[in-house]
C-alpha cells in the first residue's frame, strides 16, 4: 500500500490506475474460466438429463445449486464492468472481445447437452412441422395428431415426428404461440425437420442479433459496450436459451430493435419491430405507450405508427381466433390456469378470496379477479411510466427496463426464463434486485427434487418466499436509496 501513496501522504491515483490496469484483464479471465468450468460441469452430467430417465434419477437439486453458484459468480460482472469503463480504450476493446468470445463458447457448450428438466422445445419442433406443412397449430392439438389416420397429411407428419410428438407437454392443448413464433419454429424445421440442433442454431443467430442491437443501443445512449456482459454472460440467458431452447431468444431482438428505432426517432419502423415482437409474445404491447409517447399530439407521425402496430396485431390475432378460443386453446388455458414459482399470486388470491367469498363468488371468480388485478397493475404502470415525456435515450431505456421488470414481478407464472423479458435492459439499468434474480430464480429447478419426495407444497409455500423476498427487498432498498439521493441533491 505504501507504493500507492506519495511522500506527502496523498494518494497516487496514477499508481492505482496502473495496478487496476494489470489486474482487470486477469479478473475477467478468471471469471470467464469459472463460468466455463461450471458450464463444463453441466456438459459432464449431460447423460443424467436423458429423456428416458425417471425424474428421481435426474440430479435436479444439483442443477439448481450449480446454477445458483453460476449466478453468484456472475455477480462479479457488475463491479468489473464499472472498473472497465475507466480503463484505456485498447484494454476495453480486448476485454469486450473476451466477453463476446466467452459468451459464444458458453452457448456452444450447451449444444450436446439434453435440455435440463425442460420440454417446451418439443412443442416448438412439433408446431414448426405443422406450420411448415400449412396446418394450423391453433386448430390441431397434439392429441389430434396421435389419433389421426396415417394416410392423412396430419397422420404422416405425426409419424415422421416420432418421439417429438410423444414428448410434447400438455398435448390436449392447441398452440399458445403467436404466428411469428410459429414462423421461427417452421424455419428450424426447414433447416432440419424435428431437430433440436436446428432450433438451437436459430436461437444462436437470434442471440447474435440481440448482442449487436445491445451494442448499438449502448452506443446510442453513450454507455460503454462492456455493459453488454450483464446480458451476454448471464447464466439465465445461457441456460434457458442455449440449453433449454426457450423461444424468448427469438423475441428479444424484435423488442430491442423497436426500442432502438424509437430512440432514433423512427416511429413507423419502431412499431413495425414491436408488432413483430407481439407476433412472438403478446406482452411487448405494454411498451407501446412509452415508445409512442414522443409523438403524442403529432398525428402525422403518430397515426401511421399506431396503424402499423394495430394492423400487425390484428393480423396475428386472426389465425388464433380462426382456430377457436375454446377450452382446448393454449391462450385460454394460459390466461385462466397458468401459475408457477410465484409468491405474489397466491397471497393476492387469498386476499381476493376473503373479499369475494362472503359475497357468494365462486373459485373461478377469485382467479379471474386476481389475474385481472395483476394485468391491470402491469398495464397501469406501463401507462404511468410513459406519462411524462422522455428526456433522453437513456431515460427511455431505463423506463423500458422498469416496465419489463414490473411485468416479470406481477406475472402469475415466474419461471426463470421469464427473466429474459427484462434481462436485455439490465445493461442500461443494472438494478441489484434484477442481478439477484440470476442467483435465486434457478432454485425453481429444486421443485423437481421436492416433487420426487412428494413434498412439492414445501417448495410452493416456503421455497418460493426464499426466492422472491430477497429480490423484492433489494429492489425496495435500491428504490428508497435512489429517492433519498434525489431528495438531498
Amino acid at each position: 500500500m505504501r507504493r500507492l501513496r506519495r511522500a506527502d501522504g496523498s494518494v497516487n491515483f496514477g499508481s492505482i490506475a496502473r495496478l487496476e490496469g494489470r489486474c482487470l484483464p486477469a479478473a475477467w479471465c478468471l471469471l470467464a474460466g469459472v463460468l466455463v468450468a461450471l458450464a463444463l460441469g453441466l456438459v459432464g452430467y449431460r447423460e443424467r438429463f436423458d429423456w428416458a430417465l425417471e425424474l428421481a434419477e435426474i440430479p435436479a437439486r444439483g442443477l439448481a445449486f450449480g446454477l445458483v453458484a453460476a449466478g453468484l459468480v456472475f455477480l462479479a460482472t457488475l463491479p468489473l464492468a464499472r472498473a472497465t469503463v475507466r480503463a484505456d480504450e485498447d484494454m476495453r476493446r480486448r476485454i469486450l472481445a473476451l466477453v463476446v468470445v466467452t459468451g459464444v463458447v458458453l452457448r456452444l457448450l450447451m449444444w450436446p447437452v439434453e435440455p435440463a428438466l425442460e420440454d417446451d422445445q418439443q412443442r416448438y419442433l412439433w408446431e414448426g412441422g405443422l406450420a411448415a406443412h400449412g396446418i394450423s397449430p391453433y386448430a390441431v392439438a397434439p392429441n389430434d395428431a396421435k389419433s389421426a389416420d396415417r394416410g392423412t397429411k396430419l397422420g404422416q407428419i405425426a409419424e415422421r415426428a416420432g418421439a417429438v410428438l410423444d414428448r410434447v407437454n400438455h398435448p390436449h392443448l392447441k398452440s399458445i404461440y403467436p404466428p411469428v413464433a410459429l414462423a421461427s419454429f417452421a424455419l428450424a424445421y426447414g433447416i432440419e425437420p424435428f431437430s433440436l440442433t436446428a432450433w438451437r442454431f436459430v436461437l444462436l443467430v437470434a442471440e447474435g442479433a440481440t448482442l449487436a442491437l445491445l451494442l448499438a443501443l449502448l452506443r446510442e445512449v453513450g454507455r460503454a459496450p462492456i455493459w453488454a456482459a450483464l446480458y451476454w454472460w448471464n447464466p439465465i440467458a445461457i441456460k434457458e436459451i442455449a440449453n433449454s431452447g426457450h423461444m424468448e431468444g427469438v423475441l428479444t431482438p424484435f423488442v430491442l430493435a423497436a426500442v432502438l428505432l424509437a430512440v432514433q426517432r423512427r416511429p413507423v419502423f419502431s412499431m413495425t419491430a414491436l408488432g413483430l415482437a407481439v407476433g412472438v409474445k403478446i406482452w411487448p404491447l405494454l411498451l407501446a405507450p412509452l415508445l409512442l409517447r414522443p409523438w403524442l399530439g403529432r398525428g402525422r407521425k403518430l397515426l401511421p405508427a399506431v396503424a402499423v402496430l394495430g394492423g400487425l396485431t390484428l393480423l396475428w390475432a386472426w389465425p388464433i381466433l380462426h382456430g377457436g378460443l375454446d377450452q382446448r386453446s393454449g391462450f385460454v388455458a394460459y390466461t385462466r390456469d397458468w401459475q408457477a414459482v410465484s409468491a405474489l399470486l397466491p397471497t393476492l388470491r387469498s386476499i381476493v378470496r376473503a373479499m369475494l367469498e362472503p359475497l357468494g363468488f365462486t373459485t373461478t371468480a377469485w382467479g379471474v379477479a386476481t389475474r385481472g388485478l395483476l394485468a391491470g397493475a402491469a398495464a397501469s404502470i406501463a401507462i404511468l411510466v410513459a406519462w411524462r415525456a422522455s428526456g433522453t435515450p437513456g431515460d427511455t431505456l431505463a423506463r423500458a427496463a422498469l416496465v419489463t421488470l414490473v411485468l416479470v414481478l406481477v406475472s402469475p407464472a415466474q419461471f426463470p426464463w421469464y427473466m429474459l423479458w427484462t434481462l436485455p435492459f439490465l445493461p442500461f439499468a443494472p438494478r441489484a434486485g434484477v442481478m439477484l434474480m440470476a442467483v435465486l430464480l434457478p432454485l425453481y429447478y429444486a421443485s423437481f427434487y421436492f416433487s420426487v419426495l412428494d413434498a412439492y407444497p414445501v417448495f410452493r409455500d416456503r421455497v418460493v418466499w426464499l426466492i422472491w423476498l430477497p429480490i423484492w427487498a433489494a429492489l425496495a432498498v435500491e428504490a428508497l436509496l435512489g429517492r433519498l439521493e434525489r431528495t438531498f441533491e
